[in-house]
């Protein structure tokens, strides 16, 4: 597989057409069409389909993570020779462009609203670029499959294909609620709940633990700082993570329901890495608590 073929596939993953991924490489769309067809020829895969948006196939994923993976060796090699010559430091990462290292991170947004913005403070005084990919701990292991992110913060322990996992620790929630919607003696089955997202589980999970129904949400509200101002304006209950309960005091306890822990785990690729060697550190000590296992 050449370095080219490569990068072509790179950025059709992350641009959605040949044309876009044509213009990031700075080369026509007939040579990124005859980089993927000859990388397809030498796998004997397909390994993009075509179509409005383009997309890795499954086995494109594979090559796509790998791909990712040298790239980023690349890039710490580059780095660590300190290849100043652009001709140099392109060679070095296979055409890919800058030497700049980049770090993808799949977190939750609970996490980048509590104890994730220790590790951006570190970050600033790293030699790389950090991007964060907002998704529900429940649904990361796709993100590391596809190599769209080498790292995750996932509430799933079960090590995903190349890559290996560890206990972070545990992270409490408790359910929450406007004073003012607790007048003539509702119960909690009767109140109105408001859900972070289409995935957010964790009202229902505490209406269970109570041997209570779910109930379909009133409002869904896709931020941290917004899901809480939606309690907070009465729009019904939520579970909010233990970090975020002092900045909003005037919340009180829903009655008849108890507080949930949900365990996170930190995924990470299973490669010799010192920029992931770095972050697992950092995310190791700014984890929720010191209850820490390796898996």
């Amino acid at each position: 597989m050449h370095p080219d073929q490569l990068a072509a596939l790179e950025a059709i993953t992350d641009t959605g057409t040949f044309e876009a991924a044509a213009r990031r490489l700075g080369v026509s769309t007939s040579a990124v069409s005859q980089r993927i067809r000859a990388l397809e020829s030498a796998l004997g895969r397909v390994v993009v389909q075509r179509g409005s948006p383009s997309a890795p196939t499954p086995d494109g994923e594979v090559v796509l993570r790998y791909a990712r993976q040298q790239a980023l060796l690349a890039a710490e090699m580059a780095v660590e020779l300190a290849l100043d010559d652009p001709t140099e430091a392109h060679a070095a990462v296979g055409a890919r462009g800058p030497t700049e290292i980049e770090l993808s991170v799949a977190i939750n947004a609970d996490s980048l609203a509590t104890w994730f913005p220790a590790i951006l403070r570190e970050a600033a005084e790293w030699n790389c670029r950090l991007r964060l990919v907002v998704a529900d701990e429940n649904n990361t292991a796709e993100l590391l499959r596809s190599g769209q992110v080498m790292c995750a913060v996932s509430s799933s322990g079960t090590r995903v294909a190349g890559c290996r996992v560890e206990r972070l620790g545990a992270v409490s929630y408790s359910p929450v609620i406007a004073p003012g919607l607790l007048t003539g003696g509702v119960t909690a089955s009767s109140l109105p709940v408001v859900r972070f997202d289409a995935d957010d589980d964790l009202q229902d999970l505490a209406l269970r633990a109570a041997g209570l129904p779910a109930t379909a949400p009133r409002a869904i509200v896709p931020t941290a700082a917004g899901f809480a101002a939606a309690i907070e304006a009465g729009l019904g209950w939520g579970m909010l993570p233990a970090g975020q309960l002092a900045d909003h005091p005037g919340l009180v306890a829903v009655p008849g329901l108890a507080g949930l822990d949900r365990t996170l785990f930190w995924h990470r690729w299973s490669i010799a890495s010192a920029s992931l060697d770095r972050l697992t550190t950092a995310v190791r000590r700014a984890c929720p608590d010191q209850c820490r296992e390796s898996t």
